[in-house]
């Protein structure tokens, strides 16, 4: 158990393709199986005893802290980063770092889950002396995401989408964990995107960014479809969302 692991998680997407779903919510407030996707997200993470969580938040953030409070109801601790701007996903994570603690950190995107074991994945990142390490899922079309190549548990590239590829590979799950002095290295205040720019920078710099290989449940709300999928798959039970038990009604009750 590390009990000292605390979260950030990058909750302040717009979600434009789900636009019909959400009506005026945050992407990550749209109900699955009766619950808010991030509050079966926050439940997940207490499962493994992570007490400590940091909503990094931008669009309608207000819905968000409505809902969530200080976290009480849910047993755990909940704080606020507000951006100023939308900083895109690394200054948002970069804005969010003084609320968090340790040299590592446990950061998520909101709008995505991997069946991934946190205790497991800290473990494999100290082990290899990682700056970074991706949770990596394998699927058996890459078609829809940027691949990751990996060479002995290392990420050595970042391949861009390619629509016409059909092979399967491993894609970025959206699960981090960040030495903390890696965060400190992003420029406060600035739009950047951890995909795009921090990533290869690090990599080109030398850094050293691991991978936790997973072949376990991977779900992305990304389009109306996907968001039909994660529904039905987790009223059929086939989510393990720890500690949550599936409603018949989508809705908040």
């Amino acid at each position: 158990m590390f009990p000292e692991l605390q979260a950030i998680l990058l909750v302040g997407g717009l979600g434009t393709r789900l636009q019909s779903e959400l009506g005026d919510l945050p992407k990550p407030m749209v109900v699955v199986g009766g619950h808010p996707f991030l509050e079966l997200i926050m439940l997940h993470l207490r499962s493994f005893g992570i007490g400590v969580v940091v909503l990094a938040v931008s669009h309608r953030h207000e819905s968000i802290e409505e809902y969530f409070g200080n976290g009480a109801s849910l047993g755990i601790s909940v704080a606020y980063s507000r951006e100023p701007q939308p900083l895109g996903t690394a200054g948002a994570l970069r804005n969010a770092l003084s609320l968090v603690q340790g040299d590592q950190v446990l950061v998520l995107n909101g709008d995505s889950f991997v069946d991934a074991d946190y205790h497991e994945m800290l473990r494999h990142h100290r082990v290899h002396r990682n700056q970074l390490t991706i949770a990596a899922v394998q699927q058996s079309d890459c078609r829809d995401s940027g691949r990751l190549l990996i060479s002995n548990n290392d990420v050595v590239a970042f391949l861009e989408k390619d629509t016409f590829d059909r092979s399967a590979g491993y894609i970025n799950a959206g699960v981090y964990v960040f030495e903390r002095r890696v965060i400190e290295t992003i420029q406060p205040g600035v739009v950047q995107s951890l995909e795009k720019e921090v990533f290869p920078s690090l990599l080109s710099r030398g850094g050293r960014i691991g991978a936790y290989c997973t072949e376990r449940y991977f779900a992305d709300l990304g389009t109306p479809e996907r968001l039909r999928q994660v529904r039905a798959d987790f009223l059929d039970g086939r989510i393990p969302f720890r500690g949550v038990a599936p409603v018949s009604e989508d809705s908040h009750g």
